[in-house]
C-alpha cells in the first residue's frame, strides 16, 4: 500500500495491505486478514491501544475534536480538547497547553542541536524523517524546511487530529499514521532520521521500540531522542512534583489521583539506563548531551522559571556543574547512529 508516497504494510505480519470498503475506508492485510480503519485520512494501524484509553473511545474523542476543526484555531482546539477531558486537572491543562504552544520553537532548537552533535549539520542532500510519538506535530513543522519527506506516527488518534490542525495552519500536508512505535508499518531501511521527542519514556516496550527504529533507519541514519532525566531535581514534566523521580511510585500515583488526574504510565530513564538501552538496541555509536532552552520557549515561562533556566545555562558551561547536570539535570538529548554495513 502506498499512502501519500509512503510504502505501508501490516505492522503485525508485514503483509501487503489492500483498500476495502465503500462507505468507510479500511485497509485489509491479505496474509493475516486483519483490518485497519482509515478515519479522517489517518490510517489506524495500532496493534494495541494507548494506555490511557481504549481504541473505540480514542477514535470517538478524536471525532469530537474533528467536529470543531474548522471552527477553532490550534489554540482553541487545545482548549476544547481539555474541556472534554475530565482526567486532566485545569491547572495541569494550562501547563500542558503552554508546552504545546511553544513546541515549534523547542523543536527547532532540538533539531539544530541533534544535527550538530551527529556530525551532519551541513548535510545538503534530500533526507527523510520519521517522528514517533509526534503528538500535535511541532517537530514536523520545525523539520519541514530541512527534509523533503516527513512522516508522523503516534499511538493517540485524538492527538493526531489536533496535530492535523497545527499542520494545516502551517500550510503543510504531512502523512500522519496512528500506530505503535513497537510495530512500525514501514519497510526496512527507509528513513534517514527517526526522532522521538519525549516519547521513549512513555512507550510500552522501550527495547522493542528502538529495535524498530533501528530497522527502519537507513545504514548511517541517525536516531534523535529527547527524554526527561529520571533523577532530575526539577519539576516532573507530568506530575509537576519537584524531584519526582526520587519518590516511591505509589506516592506519586496517590498525589496525581488527589489532583483529579490519572497517574502517568511511563518508565523514566537515568543517564546510565539510557546509554545501556541504546547499546543493546544496536546504537553502539551514540552521544548523550544536555539541551539548551531557546528564547522562543522561555518567553512563555514565568520570571522565576527563567531565573532557574539562567542558572542551568550557566551550570552547563562549567565542567564540574555540567557533570552534575548529567546526574540531576532535567532533560537529556541523545543521538544514535545505525552502522553503515
Amino acid at each position: 500500500m502506498i499512502f501519500k508516497g509512503i510504502e505501508i504494510f501490516c505492522p503485525l505480519c508485514k503483509g501487503d495491505l489492500k483498500e476495502v470498503g465503500d462507505r468507510q475506508k479500511e485497509w485489509r492485510c491479505e496474509p493475516c486478514n486483519r483490518q485497519y480503519p482509515v478515519i479522517l485520512e489517518i490510517p489506524d494501524l495500532r496493534i494495541f491501544p494507548d494506555p490511557y484509553i481504549d481504541l473505540e473511545a480514542d477514535r470517538a474523542k478524536g471525532l469530537r475534536v474533528a467536529e470543531r476543526f474548522n471552527d477553532l484555531d490550534f489554540s482553541g482546539l487545545i482548549d476544547f480538547y481539555y474541556s472534554m477531558t475530565s482526567v486532566v486537572p485545569p491547572h495541569h491543562a494550562r501547563q500542558y497547553k503552554r508546552g504545546l504552544m511553544v513546541g515549534v520553537a523547542r523543536a527547532k532548537a532540538a533539531l539544530a542541536a541533534w544535527e550538530s552533535q551527529s556530525g551532519a549539520y551541513h548535510q545538503t542532500s534530500p533526507a527523510s524523517l520519521l517522528e514517533i510519538g509526534c503528538g500535535t506535530a511541532p517537530l514536523l513543522v520545525a523539520a519541514a524546511p530541512r527534509f523533503t519527506r516527513l512522516v508522523g506516527v503516534d499511538i493517540a488518534f485524538r492527538w493526531l487530529v489536533v496535530g492535523k490542525k497545527r499542520l494545516s495552519e502551517a500550510g503543510l500536508d504531512i502523512p500522519l499514521l496512528c500506530a505503535c512505535a513497537e510495530a512500525l508499518p514501514f519497510p526496512d531501511a527507509v528513513f534517514d532520521r527517526v526522532a522521538g521527542d519525549s516519547v521513549i519514556e512513555n512507550v510500552r516496550d522501550q527495547t522493542q521500540t528502538l529495535k524498530e527504529v533501528y530497522r527502519v533507519l537507513k545504514p548511517g541514519g541517525r536516531l534523535f531522542l529527547t527524554t526527561p532525566n529520571r533523577f532530575s531535581l526539577g519539576p516532573d514534566p507530568h506530575t509537576r512534583l519537584w524531584a519526582g523521580g526520587f519518590l516511591p511510585q505509589r506516592w506519586t500515583n496517590a498525589y496525581v489521583r488527589r489532583q483529579g488526574g490519572i497517574p502517568p504510565q511511563r518508565n523514566l530513564l537515568s543517564l546510565w539506563m539510557l546509554s545501556r538501552l541504546l547499546n543493546r538496541t544496536g546504537f553502539k555509536r551514540h552521544r548523550i548531551f544536555l539541551p539548551y532552552v531557546p528564547e522562543g520557549q522561555r518567553i512563555h515561562f514565568p520570571i522565576w522559571m527563567n531565573r532557574l533556566i539562567d542558572l542551568y545555562h550557566a551550570a552547563r558551561q562549567l565542567p564540574v556543574s555540567r557533570h552534575l547536570l548529567y546526574v540531576l539535570g532535567p532533560l537529556f538529548y541523545a543521538v544514535g547512529e545505525k552502522e553503515e554495513r
